[in-house]
Order: C-alpha cells, then sequence, then structure tokens
C-alpha cells in the first residue's frame, strides 16, 4: 500500500515546479524550454510534473495565479486606504520596488519572454489577457475614485493617467530585465510630483 501524501506536499511540490519552470524559461525563453528542462531544474522526474501541469502553458497559468495573488495583496492594500490618491501612488511604488528586488531578475526575464508569446501563442496570449483585465478593471476602477474625490482634475482624463502610469511601472520592468540600477528614491519623488500635479 502507498503511503498517502499530503495536500501540503503536493502544495510544495507545484510550488518547486513553477520556481523551475520560472528559472528555465527566463534562461532559455518559453518556446525553447521543454518540460524535460524543467523537471531537471526540479530534480523530479518529467512524470511528476504531469501530476501538476499538463504543459508548458498550463505553467504560465500557474505563475500567473502566483503574480494574480501578489497583484490582489497589493490592491487590497491600496483600496483599503481612505483616499483613492494614495492607493493610486501606493500601487505605482509598489510595482517599481517589486521590479527592482533583488529576487525579481527571473521574473522578468520570464515576463519577457511570456510578452513575446502571446503574439504567437493563443493559449498564452488568453490566460494572460485574464491576468491584464483583471489588474486594468481594478486599477481603473481606484483612478477613476480619485477623480471622482476631486484628486485628478477634470481635464486629465482617467486612461491617460493610467496610461502614463502603467508606461512608468512598464520601463522600470525593463530596466530590470536590462539590468539597469535606476535610483528607486528618485524615482518615488518624481512619482509623488506627477500625483501632485493632478490635483
Amino acid at each position: 500500500m502507498s503511503p498517502k501524501v499530503s495536500a501540503e506536499y503536493m502544495l510544495q511540490r507545484r510550488r518547486e515546479i513553477l520556481d523551475a519552470a520560472t528559472k528555465v524559461f527566463s534562461q532559455k525563453g518559453f518556446h525553447a524550454a521543454t518540460l524535460d528542462d524543467v523537471a531537471t531544474e526540479a530534480e523530479i522526474s518529467k512524470g511528476s510534473i504531469y501530476i501538476h501541469f499538463d504543459s508548458k502553458e498550463a505553467m504560465i497559468d500557474g505563475l500567473s495565479e502566483r503574480w494574480q495573488t501578489i497583484d490582489d495583496e497589493v490592491f487590497d492594500a491600496a483600496e483599503a486606504m481612505p483616499r483613492a490618491i494614495d492607493g493610486v501612488t501606493y500601487i505605482v511604488k509598489a510595482t517599481i520596488r517589486r521590479s527592482q528586488r533583488s529576487d525579481f531578475g527571473d521574473s522578468a526575464r520570464l515576463g519577457m519572454f511570456v510578452w513575446a508569446e502571446v503574439l504567437i501563442n493563443p493559449a498564452v496570449a488568453k490566460s494572460q489577457a485574464l491576468l491584464g483585465e483583471k489588474w486594468n478593471r481594478r486599477f481603473h476602477a481606484l483612478v477613476e475614485r480619485a477623480k471622482d474625490d476631486g484628486d485628478i482634475r477634470p481635464t486629465f482624463t482617467v486612461d491617460s493617467v493610467i496610461m502614463f502610469l502603467g508606461s512608468l511601472g512598464g520601463g522600470f520592468f525593463l530596466s530590470r530585465v536590462w539590468d539597469a540600477k535606476p535610483n528607486v528614491a528618485d524615482a518615488e519623488k518624481l512619482i509623488d510630483a506627477f500625483i501632485s500635479s493632478l490635483r
């Protein structure tokens, strides 16, 4: 009789596979990497991977769930703030800080490969669209609330504010991929200045 495997063990094994996938996909690219590569990195058999994921696309879905959990925590904190504009500022700064963490390099490189894969792989495009839609919906609602509160002048549209702040976050994400060393403290001062200029 085989021993029972605990739910916690299975969850830990899933985490290890996703960690291995992040490393392998970021080094070889999503398209070139194989499930064998991920199994080797995770130090498990390829068959063990299939218990958790039936494809590389399923691993991207699993990583998207992980990224969504992080995003949800940031948004929950931002949306709980009494003033929506403070929540907007919090999200932008949290995005920049996250992109510059020392342990974010593989995730940043993986993000670039996933963005490229979106252009040619409908399954990856679908999962990333769902991830992006939720983020955009929550951020749009927060910026709209800040505008309704009078913290964003009527001359600025919600979409233009989102586009500018999103481009800023994207730029810091790319800087991490390129291994640039931006001054985060200075960037946060610039964010504060921009947010103040909206009023």
